[in-house]
């Protein structure tokens, strides 16, 4: 629930699947929406990340519980191991979209490219908002964010080469929002690597876009696993330094979503 002054609450709602919606009662509405985060796909000696994905946003609409709208919430991008060279597979992120009653032209949250061997992924755009920001793209490592107040942000030079791109909202993650506007969504993927073929675990996404469990150095690592986007980041990328593409695995881009806010009368 968001709390808009005094005692007045209002529903807030994330909608993470796709689906035709029924507004549960009548009012005003501000519609956010998120593309799906690139993937990445594992390569050997090259870089390559996943872009974040688009945001868009409709300052108001008015809904009620005879019309309904339809949903389509982007999918991550999945990511892919390099296989011996046969750098193949994965995916970019999936398109948001909101369409229906009051809304003139589809409401759209593209998704962000697919990072692959020495090609960063593009981020997502968006269209027929009040607001819609194109998403960060993936670098040398780190994948894209999205933007809020702004274009989303590329993968930064954090710790060397390994650091994701960061939104221009730093409010600790898409679930702390406030009346009109998302506050937050700084988690994307950034790039791990295993050394000494000795497996410590999954990477854990870096708030900051930071590497937190980093370790080694690039001429003992083996096995290499690209960080995971948070909502609609790009993925991190999976590099290998061993001669052979195998041993990389691209992280996955996070989900899109859809944030829909009733406002006061």
């Amino acid at each position: 629930m968001a709390v808009i002054g005094g005692s007045e609450a209002f529903p807030q709602l994330f909608i993470t699947k796709s689906q035709t919606w029924t507004p549960p009662m009548a009012g005003n509405v501000c519609l956010h929406l998120i593309g799906g985060g690139g993937g990445n796909r594992g390569q050997n000696n090259s870089y390559g990340s996943g872009g974040g994905g688009g945001y868009c946003k409709k300052n108001y609409l008015a809904v009620s519980p005879s019309n309904n709208l339809t949903i389509v919430v982007g999918a991550a991008g999945a990511g892919s191991n390099g296989g011996y060279g046969n750098y193949s597979g994965g995916t970019a992120g999936g398109n948001t979209t909101v369409a229906g009653s009051g809304i003139s032209s589809t409401l759209t949250a593209n998704g962000g490219a697919l990072g692959a061997q020495g090609t960063n992924g593009g981020g997502g755009t968006a269209a027929n908002g009040d607001v819609n920001n194109t998403g960060g793209a993936g670098g040398n490592g780190g994948g894209g964010a999205v933007g809020i107040y702004g274009t989303g942000g590329d993968s930064a030079n954090v710790l060397g080469t390994w650091g994701a791109g960061k939104t221009d909202a730093q409010g600790g993650g898409i679930a702390m929002s406030s009346f009109g506007e998302i506050c937050g969504g700084v988690k994307t993927g950034y790039y791990w690597w295993m050394a000494d073929n000795a497996f410590n675990g999954y990477p854990q996404v870096g708030c900051d876009g930071s590497d937190l469990n980093g370790g080694g150095t690039s001429n003992t690592a083996y096995y290499q696993h690209g960080g995971d986007g948070g909502i609609g980041g790009g993925a991190g990328s999976g590099r290998s330094t061993t001669g052979s593409g195998d041993y990389s695995f691209g992280g996955n881009g996070g989900p899109g979503i859809v944030l829909i806010q009733y406002l006061p009368w």
